[in-house]
């Protein structure tokens, strides 16, 4: 990410050395979020079975959902003065989403492979909770409401495969 701390107008961090270093983890969260996305799409074209256009249509709700994250994560860090790559390319570089096989899949994969994704990307935000609090407040709240959402979508999926909630 490159800076535009040029300002003194830049929200202040308990140690403004680690402005870079906030910025660095939103945009791990970043590539995470918009890699999920596409992911989500890849998976909307894919999907067959009986409940196929329930999934379809609830895949087209988690990914508006995840670009809406995406996007608050974005503007967090630009808000701290350091800019976002979500090009196609820093995102293919740096999301740890593991891909999905590219092909028709029955609709309880669908929902199966995707909960598996999205509970990876939460434990992943959720393990930098803590280092991110000590440097920015208000960036751990981002990441917190991101965490929060992705959780309700494991809940959500988890619930499509007769888990119980």
């Amino acid at each position: 990410m490159e800076s535009v701390a040029n300002s003194v107008h830049l929200p202040p961090l308990e140690n403004p050395n680690e402005r870079a270093a906030v910025g660095a983890e939103l945009q791990v969260v970043l590539q995470d979020l918009i890699d999920l996305s596409l992911l989500g799409k890849q998976l909307h074209w894919s999907v067959v079975g009986a409940a196929a256009h329930g999934v379809h249509v609830f895949l087209d709700e988690l990914v508006g959902e995840w670009r809406e994250l995406a996007d608050v994560v974005a503007e967090r860090a630009v808000t701290l003065g350091v800019v976002p790559d979500g090009q196609s390319s820093a995102v293919a570089a740096g999301s740890r989403v593991e891909p999905v096989r590219v092909g028709s899949l029955p609709d309880h994969a669908v929902v199966w492979e995707l909960g598996r994704r999205v509970a990876a990307v939460a434990e992943r935000i959720r393990e930098r909770l803590g280092s991110v609090g000590a440097a920015d407040l208000v960036t751990q709240d981002v990441l917190v409401r991101v965490v929060a959402t992705l959780e309700k979508h494991q809940w959500l999926l988890r619930v499509q495969l007769g888990e119980k909630a």
